[in-house]
């Protein structure tokens, strides 16, 4: 062989490799999201192992995990859609909510078996899906729960759920109110299997994530939305307040206990109004047509020029006659991909459910205001915040709740006295103690 030929040779050989190793690369984020829950779960509790498996390899991350997390933060838009033989095109002519609409039989979803069995009660489908099953079930709510609070969340977001855990979620201060925390996701997909082990784990140490048999894709927010109204029907309905939240939206939790068991207070009774759906409400939206935005939606999908009024789904309260309401107008409804306007617009305006507008609440520049020390904590007093919150201000906001301590005291009425400690949460909450890095 010639010098020239060995040139040629060495050098195919080096851009293989050179090949190789990029293709086999790590996402960093992802990496870095992945291994911090594995020190986590490494050394956590409740049945986890004290050693951890290596992380999804980034082909499989490629392959099963389109983005399906927060419905104002997914960047996927063509999801694997597990139903879409049986979904039929919107028909406004003969209404979306045409309880005539007949559900062709789908192939069954591509998902692992339950981890745990879906309780007896639990009927098996789920709007057009047949054979819908949890993969992860969690243990119905106690009777001191008078609001379930449901975390739309991807299956990826491992850091957004740790600072909700160490945040407004903290367990040692949730256990002794009347809140109860639960995050949604959906199934990781496939060719993405290693992901579902991650989550078994995450669920082993924290119990508190229900998953459901269909893909965890952007498309497949509907499913997940109406999987939060089931789940609360079937297993919480003796709640006060359902409340839905994305997961880079913070919640003034001490606020809203305090709300919830302090009858002197005129946000006591708003609460429990038997008719309340409480939001932001956005009117006049225009429906988006353009091949550039990731919320386009066809004229077949949705043939009107704007959408009705509906809820964006950073954050909603529902009361539970109106979850029992748009879940039974949801499970007749064909599939429409956008959930807020299909289950808080089309279904509510369908059900004659009025939407009573939100103020309780910080917009970004509020957020930074107060943790730059503009403005106090509880002037005004705020339930919600916008969603695209950052970690640190999330930490910021919590330590000036526990620093501040006027809401984290437990209720002291004759009502909650019974089953809440009157305890104050610490001042330096330790939730490495918990297994949470």
């Amino acid at each position: 062989m010639d010098k020239r030929s060995l040139c040629l040779l060495v050098i195919c050989i080096k851009m293989c490799l050179v090949i190789w190793l990029v293709s086999w690369q790590q996402p960093p984020l992802l990496e870095s999201e992945m291994m911090a829950e594995a020190a986590a779960l490494g050394g956590g509790s409740r049945g986890a192992s004290s050693s951890s498996p290596p992380p999804p390899p980034a082909s499989e991350r490629r392959r099963g995990l389109k983005s399906g997390g927060s419905s104002g933060s997914g960047s996927g838009s063509n999801p694997n859609q597990i139903t879409q033989p049986s979904r039929t095109h919107l028909s406004f002519n003969d209404s979306i909510v045409s309880n005539t609409f007949e559900r062709p039989a789908a192939p069954p979803p591509q998902s692992l078996a339950p981890q745990t069995p879906t309780p007896p009660q639990s009927s098996m489908h789920l709007m057009d899906l047949p054979n819908f099953a949890y993969i992860i079930d969690q243990p119905p709510c106690e009777p001191r729960v008078q609001a379930l609070v449901l975390v739309h969340s991807a299956i990826p977001n491992i850091e957004k759920r740790r600072i909700i855990r160490q945040t407004w979620a903290e367990r040692s201060y949730i256990d002794r109110t009347p809140l109860r925390v639960i995050f949604l996701l959906g199934g990781v997909g496939a060719g993405a299997e290693n992901w579902q082990h991650w989550v078994e784990r995450e669920s082993t140490l924290h119990g508190d994530i229900v998953q459901g048999n269909f893909d965890d894709a952007y498309r497949n927010m509907t499913y997940k939305h109406v999987m939060a109204l089931k789940w609360f029907t079937e297993n919480c309905a003796q709640a006060q307040l359902m409340v839905k939240v994305d997961d880079d939206v913070y919640i003034n939790t001490p606020q809203l206990v305090k709300f919830l068991t302090d009858p002197t207070l005129p946000e006591h009774a708003l609460l429990h109004q038997p008719e309340l759906l409480l939001c932001r409400p956005v009117k006049k939206s225009r429906v988006k047509r353009t091949y550039r935005s990731k919320w386009r939606v066809t004229y077949k999908e949705y043939p009107h020029r704007f959408y009705p009024p509906y809820c964006p789904g950073l954050a909603i309260v529902y009361s539970p006659e109106v979850v029992r309401r748009l879940y039974a107008a949801a499970q007749k409804a064909n599939y429409f991909w956008v959930d807020d306007v299909l289950i808080t617009g089309v279904l509510t305006e369908a059900t004659g459910t009025k939407i009573t507008k939100l103020t309780y609440y910080l917009d970004t520049a509020a957020v930074r205001k107060l943790v730059q020390g503009g403005t106090d904590l509880d002037k005004p007093p705020f339930l919600f915040t916008s969603d695209g919150i950052r970690p640190d201000e999330s930490l910021a906001l919590w330590q000036m709740t526990v620093e501040s301590n006027y809401t984290l005291t437990t209720p002291s009425s004759a009502s909650a006295s019974a089953s809440f400690s009157s305890a104050n949460i610490s001042r330096s909450p330790s939730p490495t103690s918990r297994g949470i890095s």
